[in-house]
Order: C-alpha cells, then sequence, then structure tokens
C-alpha cells in the first residue's frame, strides 16, 4: 500500500498543486480536505482517485481525525478568509495534530518573518503569523 499523505486546502491552488504532483508521481495515496466535500472541484479530485474528507481546520479534533494514518500532511492556511488570530489558531491546530498522529513529514507552507527580514521596518501580518508558526515548528525537540 503506498504511503498516505494528507493535503489541506485541496481544492484551491496550492492544494490543487501539491494533489497533482502526487498524482503525477503515483507514490502516495490522497486524501485531501476541504470545506465542502460535495462541491464540484471536491468531486473532481474524487473522480482522480482523491479521497476527499471534510476538516475544519479550526477544530484540533477534525484535524486529529483527518491525519489519522497519515505518513505526510502538506499544510497551509489562508490569512485573507479567517484573519490574524484564527490562522494562527489553524496553523498550531494542524501542527499539533500532526505531531500527536505521529506523521513523519509535515511541509509547512510559510512566509518570511518580514519584521526580522525588514529590521522591524515591514509587520505584515499576513506574512507574520505564517512565519510564528513555522517558528514554533523550528523550536521543537522533535517536529512532525
Amino acid at each position: 500500500m503506498k504511503p498516505l499523505i494528507v493535503v489541506v486546502g485541496a481544492t484551491g491552488r496550492q492544494g490543487g498543486s501539491v494533489i497533482n504532483a502526487l498524482i503525477n508521481s503515483n507514490k502516495w495515496t490522497i486524501r485531501g480536505l476541504s470545506r465542502n466535500v460535495t462541491s464540484e472541484d471536491s468531486q473532481k479530485l474524487i473522480a482522480k482517485g482523491v479521497e476527499m474528507i471534510s476538516c475544519n481546520v479550526n477544530s484540533l479534533d477534525e484535524c486529529l481525525e483527518a491525519f489519522k494514518g497519515s505518513y505526510g500532511v502538506f499544510a497551509m492556511t489562508n490569512f485573507w478568509e479567517c484573519g490574524a488570530t484564527k490562522e494562527y489558531e489553524q496553523g498550531m491546530n494542524m501542527v499539533n495534530a500532526a505531531r500527536q498522529q505521529g506523521v513523519k513529514h509535515f511541509i509547512w507552507s510559510s512566509l518570511p518573518d518580514t519584521i526580522a527580514i525588514s529590521n522591524g521596518q515591514l509587520d505584515l501580518p499576513h506574512y507574520m503569523m505564517k512565519a510564528r508558526i513555522e517558528s514554533y515548528i523550528r523550536s521543537q525537540q522533535d517536529p512532525p
């Protein structure tokens, strides 16, 4: 059996691109996460052999269930849908769920820490929450 990779945001641009690459490699079983598994985009992925499940990344419990049995997770958030505070919570839910489920390979779609690289001149919230989550991941003794 091929190892399972979970892709967050499966019907979006980033997640969709990751899924296409995984399908083309023919090395993985793919589970896509979406808020709406009955959507046309979700149905197209199901037709390509992707297991689509509904997952609200605002819920640690739903992330735990979605990541169960997976070798790897591609995780991303969309600041523009939820704002900085929620984005951080979502990212932490995914990181912590991956660790608790024993995920071996966790890919976090991040952006640079604009405060650090601009010597404090640029504080861009849509970058900073991703950078804070990345910093948390890197600080862990045994990151997912």
